[in-house]
């Protein structure tokens, strides 16, 4: 088993004439610079197929099964009342609902898919099947399809069948797709697969998720303040961007329920007057059952897939499961696992103190495609509920990982620590990284002059405000490395974290920019980190890598060609190694952690070339099915301050592996070929 990763310096290829190819630009994110690759001439057709990520969807059994059942008491029910069965399927993806409903005894179906790859696609499907005569596929979007004489559908259908939901439920046009079809493709006594979808808000107090959303003040180990967050950032409502998660993996301990789940909104989908169609509120009066801060509104739904309710397919967390009626011991690991539809974080505008049996009214608010949250007391409710907006440039600036990492506090304790270590009144500090608003300890510390190199604007209007807020004048951003003076500075540091880093080792360009900044350092000059050390170990995923996996057959449907075209895209335009947060992605140590390489940051563009090769042994009769690869940044060579992108306790063979929850992780998949030794290369060119 070969796995293979390696960096590359773009650049510019002369092409045979007669071979037809595109070029692409593709960025470096070691270099910070970007480059021209050649790619096959039908690259953006493969790119969009590879990330259409139909496939997990495809792998959620329980969704397939509840369709299907579904699908055959709407069918039944028309027959019963001496009607046929005509099927509209909007979004068909593979076919397979169509398919289902064939098998099912439908007497016509009609089909569509605006995607036009996937639509040819799902003919071929269809017709591998034995239902190519049966199903009609159109490659349109349903708001777009005619009825009557020439049009489309001849007639409209009586049975809708649709999956057209997100994380969000509406997010991917929902109500615009349902509302339309009602209105313009469906017969007035319709069914509609699924009947209906329950909205369900839970109220917690979390200084876990919290984090992810503003800005700390920063506190030495003796409590002193060393940065405090501007007070625009502190009252800032936060963005109503959705923050999906898994939501079942957060530990119990990082959360308080305050208000228990309510159900906060309802669709039935085959009546239009259930629902408005450009936005609600709802006010929905609740209880504290608890003391504490409200902060974090958890979301999820669940749809009713039959006219009677007897259908359910859920999506709430463990705790909160219908499963867990029938068996309380459910765990995180038991309930059905999927990856396209997760669960929802949403970040009130503004936290509120509540107490034990307080009432209190959740707001819930919506336009045709996203949600927010309020929570009030009764007496607020008159309140304009707006979407809220960010008003101080943190949450259009950084990522919710980017921030949380800002936040979290192991972290800097350990970049204090080296900040109180090596800095004095003879210090000039330089800090390389984008949004490393810690460092403005520095000044605090004594530091005679801190720089910052700009990095976004975005970022950098942030930096500015922190600086005023705290009254430090001996701190100045530059435009470029040719700002500083010769020899003149003594410590630079990095976390090191930049816009442009995905995987946990991009971070290598903070090496890359010491290697610009040789002439301005002094002879003596503390570099932090020193050095960093890429690992990883063999792991057995217990749900992930059906996001790569084959379908082969699906509710006894062949997909096939499905499979050949995912496959065959990917191969084309996906890297070997993609970035996960594996927190959220339990998975088991099935080998020792190895080393691949440790790189020296002072030194390492002197050679050209670092190569290693890495043999994983797989413990006992252990199943694998991928590798997880992460970085350790080494800020001043004692083993006290370390920073890991990886696991945060050691982790033991057969055991479930604790991650970092504030970066992702590198994951390539392997196949499960039950080998005892894996061999993993490793290639950087450093030039």
């Amino acid at each position: 088993m070969l796995f293979k990763y390696c960096f590359k310096h773009c650049k510019l290829n002369v092409l045979n004439c007669r071979i037809m190819s595109v070029f692409t630009q593709k960025l470096n994110p070691i270099l910070g610079e970007s480059g021209w690759e050649s790619q096959d001439e039908h690259y953006d057709f493969h790119q969009e197929i590879a990330r259409s990520s139909f496939a997990d969807m495809l792998h959620d059994t329980e969704r397939n099964q509840k369709y299907y059942e579904a699908i055959k008491l709407a069918i039944n029910k028309m027959h019963s009342l001496g009607r046929p069965a005509k099927v509209l399927d909007i979004g068909t993806g593979t076919g397979l609902l169509s398919m289902m409903a064939v098998k099912c005894g439908a007497d016509s179906v009609i089909a569509c898919e605006s995607f036009s790859p996937i639509a040819d696609c799902a003919k071929k499907v269809v017709a591998l099947n034995g239902f190519g005569d049966r199903i009609r596929i159109i490659n349109k979007q349903s708001v777009d399809l005619t009825v009557g004489e020439g049009g489309d559908l001849v007639e409209k259908a009586n049975i809708l069948v649709s999956e057209v939901f997100d994380t969000e439920l509406i997010g991917e046009g929902a109500i615009i797709t349902f509302n339309h079809a009602r209105l313009k493709l469906l017969e007035d006594d319709c069914i509609v697969v699924p009947s209906s979808a329950l909205v369900y808000a839970q109220v917690v107090e979390t200084q876990w998720a919290q984090n992810w959303n503003g800005f700390k003040d920063l506190y030495s180990n003796d409590g002193e303040l060393l940065v405090q967050a501007p007070l625009d950032i502190k009252n800032c409502p936060g963005s109503s961007a959705v923050h999906d998660i898994q939501l079942s993996q957060l530990p119990p301990s990082s959360f308080k329920t305050l208000v228990a789940p309510h159900l906060v909104a309802r669709f039935d989908w085959d009546q239009t007057s259930s629902y408005t169609y450009l936005g609600d509120t709802h006010v929905i009066p609740v209880k504290a059952i608890s003391d504490g801060i409200a902060q974090v509104v958890f979301m999820w739904w669940e749809l009713i897939m039959d006219t009677k309710g007897e259908v359910i397919l859920s999506c709430a967390p463990y705790w909160a499961h219908p499963l867990r009626k029938s068996n309380t011991n459910l765990t995180n690991l038991s309930i059905p696992w999927r990856d396209h539809w997760m669960q929802a974080l949403y970040y009130l505008p503004k936290c509120k103190s509540v107490r034990r049996d307080q009432d209190l009214s959740l707001v819930a608010c919506r336009d045709q495609f996203s949600w927010w949250f309020y929570l009030e007391s009764h007496a607020e409710t008159q309140n304009n509920f707006a979407m809220p907006h960010c008003e101080c440039g943190l949450h259009t600036s950084h990522s919710r990982t980017k921030i949380g990492m800002m936040n979290d506090n192991i972290r800097n304790k350990k970049y204090l620590s080296v900040l109180e270590k090596f800095v004095n009144a003879d210090s000039v500090v330089l800090f390389v990284s984008d949004g490393f608003y810690l460092g403005l300890a520095a000044a605090k510390l004594g530091a005679k002059k801190v720089f910052y190199l700009k990095d976004n604007y975005f970022s950098t209007s942030l930096l500015e405000k922190c600086i005023k807020a705290n009254n430090i004048t001996n701190c100045e951003i530059l435009q470029n490395c040719d700002s500083l003076k010769p020899k003149n500075v003594n410590f630079v540091m990095g976390q090191p974290h930049f816009f442009t880093s995905i995987l946990p080792w991009d971070g290598l360009f903070f090496s890359y920019m010491l290697q610009k900044l040789r002439g301005s350092l002094s002879d003596n000059c503390v570099i932090a980190p020193k050095s960093v050390s890429i690992k990883g170990l063999i792991v057995q995923f217990h749900d992930l890598q059906k996001i790569r996996l084959p379908l082969g057959l699906v509710e006894e449907f062949n997909m096939k060609p499905f499979d050949e075209l995912i496959l065959s895209s990917s191969s084309k335009c996906d890297d070997k190694v993609e970035a996960q947060p594996l927190w959220e992605y339990p998975c088991i140590a099935q080998s020792a952690v190895k080393e691949f390489v440790n790189l020296n940051l002072e030194t390492l563009t002197d050679a050209k070339t670092y190569d290693s090769s890495v043999k994983f042994q797989v413990e006992g009769d252990s199943n694998y099915n991928g590798v997880a690869l992460w970085t350790d940044w080494d800020l001043d060579g004692t083993s006290k301050n370390v920073i890991t992108t990886g696991p945060i306790i050691s982790p033991e063979v057969g055991q479930w592996i604790q991650w970092d929850m504030h970066t992702r992780q590198g994951v390539h998949f392997l196949k499960q070929d039950k080998k005892k030794t894996i061999t993993s290369q490793f290639h950087f060119n450093a030039q």
